[in-house]
């Protein structure tokens, strides 16, 4: 009898395109019944998420549009960790370029972003945050700072799908003990 839960097998891999942190495989697998088929699946550096509250408890979101879903989204600060960086530091540093806010970062968990993707994410919350600069976003990044409070957060937000990273928030709200 074939598992059919056992690994796939890589046959051969090309990279289709390549911009921005992002790259598009294509994969020819042999699967466990000895099919050949092949998939494009996504490969990203490693990237995180916060949800960031202040210290009365205020949900900080950066709205943007993405040009995924396109759509204007509330989103939770984030963003790619680079080489050599870590997880925490690059979290204070999304945090702060996105919205101009600070605050004390915990690690909450990490998750897979889907199943045709290489990518970890990696989820904190951050308390206590303060306004301390001006928002800074990267070139291809218009961004406007919306705070919510965690009510508006769950009912306008959450609940309604109008974010990416809720993997990231449902975890934090977890750590929290707000589920």
């Amino acid at each position: 009898m074939t598992d059919t839960t056992a690994p796939w097998r890589e046959i051969q891999r090309t990279t289709a395109f390549e911009k921005f942190g992002r790259a598009v495989d294509q994969v020819h697998f042999e699967m466990p019944d000895g099919q050949k088929e092949e998939f494009y699946l996504k490969r990203e550096r490693p990237a995180g998420a916060v949800l960031a509250l202040t210290p009365d408890q205020h949900v900080i979101l950066a709205r943007q549009y993405r040009p995924g879903p396109d759509r204007v989204l509330h989103e939770l600060p984030g963003g790619f960790i680079e080489p050599g960086e870590q997880a925490a530091a690059a979290i204070a540093r999304e945090l702060l370029e996105e919205t101009g806010y600070q605050g004390t970062a915990t690690e909450v968990g990490s998750y897979w972003l889907d199943a045709y993707s290489n990518v970890r994410r990696t989820a904190f919350l951050a308390t206590d945050c303060l306004l301390v600069a001006e928002p800074q976003p990267e070139r291809t990044e218009f961004i406007e700072v919306v705070i919510l409070t965690l009510d508006e957060f769950r009912t306008r937000v959450l609940r309604q799908g109008a974010m990416t990273d809720t993997a990231a928030a449902y975890l934090a709200l977890d750590h929290l003990q707000l589920l």
